[in-house]
């Protein structure tokens, strides 16, 4: 490609230097398959010209498509051939150069097609496998019907302009004569940007402008007050006379959904299009392939302190709690010795409860705390959290002051009533173990 170009860059001044001896294209009366010229065994044809210039770009191509360009492209041809032809001679196709544009060019092919792969299947298998639920369009309709689709109350008008009142007044006869009031326009309107639409306007919103017109209140609440496919007129305004007619008229309110269900579906469509892909495409292929991933390559590195390692872990509880209960077992493995070790044994298994709601896994990292850190002030609530899990967390709040604990978050043990006077002994509150 180098070659090509630096071949056909002098030509192109020389052509542009031409002047008009190039001004338009000339057929060479070449058939397609008709030999131009050979080299070696290589044949360059009439056919081999046409693709040669659909390469060049388009403010260049017109130098070389009359006769005379054709020519000098023919010997450009010959001359790229000679120089392939000795340079495979001379044996450079080994060239280190020479291999490492190919493997390029090669590697460019190969993401060419890949890209075309992934967007054709993404476009057939994806995007045209979603419909949009008449339901949803209806849902959407609603939602937006005092807002998106509101429309004031408006008019489509169609007018003739006329020289004189005398003139409006012959158009006027013209379309009572039974004249369609379009052809009428076409002929006899001097208003040019109009009269090639049948002297169409547009629509006329209440209190709005009139197209072309401007602010002209009385004559808008005329044409309002016009049923569709009246006349109004002869009218004057700057412009001269005018016979107008109302050709729509529409009322204040929701736009008619068949009027902006293709917009309805075009704002639903991509984030439908998206879920589609996230919650069901994607699952799916990553099953049908068998994906594995190696998590624990992006775990953090062996650098990061303790207290980072916990403060990472901490954060990540809520939003991505299975990343975090990894980050408290990373903890532990790196830091079996750490004063919180206990604190990351008890969030694993807090983390299992409060955000993923696996029961059975909290359960047993609870028991760990226990057995592993029995003297921890955690295995307490360790203890409390195995016998409460699953209870709702209304069931768990004291009552207001006065009242008493719902029956079934007292445990059996502290079911009746102490004594008074060993309650005033213990000066406190006292809660469940």
């Amino acid at each position: 490609m180098k070659v090509f170009l630096l071949l056909t860059l002098p030509a192109v001044s020389l052509l542009l230097a031409c002047g008009a001896q190039n001004a338009g294209p000339a057929e060479t009366g070449a058939r397609e398959g008709e030999v131009l010229a050979t080299v070696g065994d290589t044949v360059i044809t009439a056919e081999t010209i046409r693709r040669e210039l659909e390469k060049i770009p388009p403010y260049q191509r017109a130098n070389f498509e009359s006769p005379e360009g054709r020519r000098i492209l023919l010997d450009h041809l010959v001359e790229r051939q000679l120089l392939l032809q000795a340079a495979i001679d001379a044996g450079l196709e080994e060239d280190s150069f020479v291999v490492a544009q190919v493997e390029e060019a090669m590697r460019q092919m190969e993401a060419a097609r890949q890209r075309a792969l992934i967007q054709t299947y993404y476009e057939k298998m994806v995007v045209d496998s979603v419909e949009v639920p008449e339901d949803s369009i209806l849902a959407y309709y609603e939602e937006h019907s005092d807002d998106i689709y509101h429309q004031d109350a408006q008019v489509k008008v169609a007018h003739i302009l006329a020289e004189d009142q005398a003139a409006a007044e012959s158009a006027v006869e013209a379309v009572e004569a039974g004249m369609d009031f379009a052809e009428a326009a076409e002929s006899l309107s001097t208003h040019s940007p109009t009269a090639p639409s049948g002297g169409e306007v547009g629509w006329v919103r209440a209190g709005a402008p009139i197209p072309y017109l401007g602010s002209q209140p009385e004559l808008a609440r005329t044409l309002f007050d016009t049923p569709v496919g009246e006349l109004v007129g002869p009218v004057e305004t700057d412009l001269g006379w005018h016979v107008f007619t109302v050709l729509e008229s529409r009322e204040e309110g929701a736009r008619p959904l068949e009027d902006v269900r293709d917009q309805i579906v075009q704002a639903l469509r991509p984030g439908m299009v998206n879920s589609f892909f996230n919650q069901d495409v994607v699952p799916s292929l990553r099953e049908r392939y068998s994906v594995t991933i190696n998590d624990d390559a992006f775990l953090p590195d062996e650098s990061v302190p303790a207290d980072s390692l916990m403060t990472m872990a901490q954060e990540l509880m809520e939003r991505s709690p299975e990343q975090a209960v990894r980050y408290f077992q990373l903890f532990l493995e790196r830091y079996p010795e750490d004063d919180r070790a206990y604190q990351a044994q008890f969030l694993i298994g807090f983390t299992y409860s409060e955000y993923m709601q696996d029961y059975d896994a909290a359960a047993e990292a609870f028991r760990a705390v226990i057995d592993n850190y029995p003297d921890s002030d955690m295995a307490d609530d360790a203890e409390f959290m195995l016998e409460n899990m699953q209870t709702p967390a209304d069931q768990l709040i004291p009552a207001e002051e006065g009242g008493e604990l719902p029956e079934e978050a007292v445990p059996e043990e502290a079911s009746e009533e102490p004594a008074a006077e060993e309650t005033a002994d213990q000066g406190g509150e006292t809660r469940p173990e």
